[in-house]
């Protein structure tokens, strides 16, 4: 396999679990395993731009950034930005979503495209159903990532965001090796020519990729490093 470009979520990936938001040590040996065998790494996150990138530029893994579920990349070999998404949702979805018990994220105010909302404390699952039959006739789309709700226009997703990438760099998904551990992750894994998750992840997300690791975040993905490394 010509793998060139591994695209890796951030939230439950490369933090210590599913349920954790505190980067794990594993994944900088990850990150610096794939760089000393010439991948190129990419960030792919729900999170606003600017977290993106300073992530990026702490953990040193200088790739292209994709931000806000595949909306905005960010390319810092030239400092451009590109907009995948057009438009935001407006405060009548917003309204529409806080009816619901949801409560917006604090990064919403720097966010252009995709929105964020926590969930209802005691609600279950069920919920982000409900606001997916309410608001994707609307014309947007909602994502569920395990830490947050998000809704944003058409056109957007991981996997558009990834696109762009491999526009700029002139490679295709052939060239992709790609690990998540959230439902928002699923367009993206199963695109990617090989495609992971960590052991904590939910069911629809294991039976989207090609390799389940057999530890959580960080973990999980130091030891899919470990196998690109052997290819």
């Amino acid at each position: 396999m010509d793998l060139r470009l591994v695209a890796v979520d951030v939230d439950g990936t490369l933090t210590e679990s599913s349920r954790s938001l505190r980067l794990s040590p594993h994944s900088i040996e990850a990150i610096r395993m794939l760089k000393a065998r010439g991948y190129i790494i990419a960030l792919i996150t729900g999170n606003v731009l600017p977290v993106a990138i300073g992530l990026s530029i702490y953990l040193g893994t200088e790739g292209p950034v994709v931000a806000e579920n595949g909306c905005i990349v960010f390319y810092p070999d030239s400092l451009r930005e590109e907009h995948v998404c057009r438009g935001a949702p407006g405060p009548e979805v917003v309204e529409l979503v806080k009816s619901m018990g949801f409560k917006p994220a604090w990064q919403n105010r720097f966010r252009e495209h995709d929105l964020a909302f926590h969930m209802p404390r005691d609600a279950d699952y069920s919920l982000v159903g409900k606001v997916r039959e309410l608001v994707e006739p609307l014309g947007f789309k909602v994502y569920w990532s395990g830490f947050a709700l998000h809704i944003q226009p058409q056109g957007g997703g991981k996997d558009r965001g990834v696109e762009a990438i491999l526009s700029h760099l002139n490679l295709t998904w052939d060239n992709v090796a790609a690990i998540g551990d959230g439902e928002n992750d699923i367009p993206m894994l199963l695109k990617a020519r090989l495609s992971a998750t960590t052991i904590d992840s939910p069911a629809t997300v294991k039976r989207a990729v090609k390799y389940v690791a057999s530890k959580p975040g960080g973990e999980g993905f130091l030891e899919f490093a470990k196998l690109l490394a052997s290819i």
